[in-house]
């Protein structure tokens, strides 16, 4: 669970281990003011980007998961026996391994440690991206991969991180791949230090009768929804990953045909396996502007209300009817984003469940060091 002091992932304990808040009383205060106003001292928006990235992760290791079985059945021809079981298992848990390790070397590395969920997500794209590439270029070949080539691939990611000297390549996609991989994890880095950046703590109380007392408060709080709304719209789209992957592999020195398929066998892949990430980012956005809409019309009319006790008293009944409709749509916008994230969780299980697998199943001891 996250420390509402401090933020950090910690156990289910009576006090934080990172900075000695205690969690019992946290758990136990609610905010008061609107009845669908989640507790007061446990930021909203932190929550809920947790909860995003958790189901991002989860999507993305479902997708891993299909795009395995696909490639299984065309290596395997749609027969089922002992070597395609041994396939699809390698297919899957060699890019989960691979990013496990990633995701821990750059952990060790940093001073502040990413969150559990952020890592959950970082390994889950990071697994999908190698999952993408292997499955665009199994598309070329007329047996899939060999094993050699997904240790091939774990050798390109730990260059890419930096974490194992650069060798010449043997393949011709090895160059493009090795810079994808690289993209891959500068961007999500960009996008990481980028959300720690803004300011969020105005956004503790929000949608609390105390949020709407002062113009400077809820200037503040605009300029925080402003800021996180930018910061993902900047980063919704990996077009700019995906359009250099394909530069690069058009300049590479390959046949027209082996580039064309592998392009087309990447577009593909890549198309389905980003969507539920592009529709997550997007309906977090949508519930940022419902919140920046709703408190643009409490500042510009601060004068014709005012906060008492629990409620804001306006002076006109239309005003008031407006306020409740903005506010209501706020809050359901962001009831829809919570959840959305309960079903890409039960998409996970279901997926999972149908390999027998269960979510334990992807994690490592690695995967879980702070």
């Amino acid at each position: 669970m996250l420390c509402p002091a401090c933020h950090k992932e910690g156990s289910f304990a009576e006090v934080c281990p990172h900075c000695g808040t205690s969690l019992l009383s946290s758990q136990g205060q609610t905010a008061s003011g609107d009845p669908f106003i989640i507790k007061a001292n446990s930021p909203p928006f932190h929550l809920l980007k947790s909860i995003f990235a958790v189901g991002a992760a989860g999507v993305a290791w479902a997708l891993i998961v299909y795009l395995s079985y696909l490639r299984t059945v065309r290596w395997s021809g749609g027969v089922r026996h002992a070597q395609s079981t041994g396939y699809f298992t390698g297919s899957f848990l060699t890019p989960a391994l691979i990013a496990a390790f990633v995701v821990w070397l750059i952990n060790r590395g940093r001073k502040s440690k990413m969150s559990w969920a952020y890592k959950q997500l970082l390994a889950a794209f990071l697994a999908l991206g190698i999952t993408l590439v292997s499955f665009a270029g199994s598309l070329r070949e007329p047996a899939g991969f060999h094993e050699s080539a997904k240790k091939q691939m774990g050798h390109l990611i730990k260059q890419a991180a930096g974490k194992e000297a650069v060798t010449p390549d043997s393949e011709w996609y090895e160059g493009p791949s090795r810079q994808f991989f690289r993209d891959i994890l500068a961007f999500n880095q960009e996008y990481t230090n980028a959300i720690q950046s803004i300011d969020q703590s105005s956004l503790a109380k929000l949608y609390l009768p105390e949020s709407y007392a002062t113009r400077g408060g809820m200037r503040t709080t605009i300029a925080e929804l402003h800021a996180l709304l930018e910061a993902d719209k900047k980063y919704e789209s990996l077009d700019p990953v995906l359009k250099k992957m394909e530069v690069n592999i058009s300049a590479t020195s390959a046949s027209e045909f082996q580039k064309n398929e592998f392009l087309k066998g990447f577009r593909g892949s890549a198309d389905k396996a980003l969507a539920p990430r592009g529709e997550t980012l997007r309906a977090e956005e949508e519930w940022l502007q419902s919140s920046i809409d709703l408190y643009e019309f409490t500042l510009a009319h601060f004068a014709d209300y005012k906060v008492q006790g629990k409620k804001l008293i306006f002076h006109g009944h239309g005003l008031l009817g407006e306020f409740q409709d903005l506010q209501s749509k706020s809050i359901a916008l962001r009831k829809t984003a919570i959840e959305s994230k309960h079903k890409f969780d039960a998409q996970r299980n279901d997926t999972l469940s149908q390999a027998g697998m269960t979510p334990a199943d992807l994690s490592s001891p690695a995967s879980k060091e702070k």
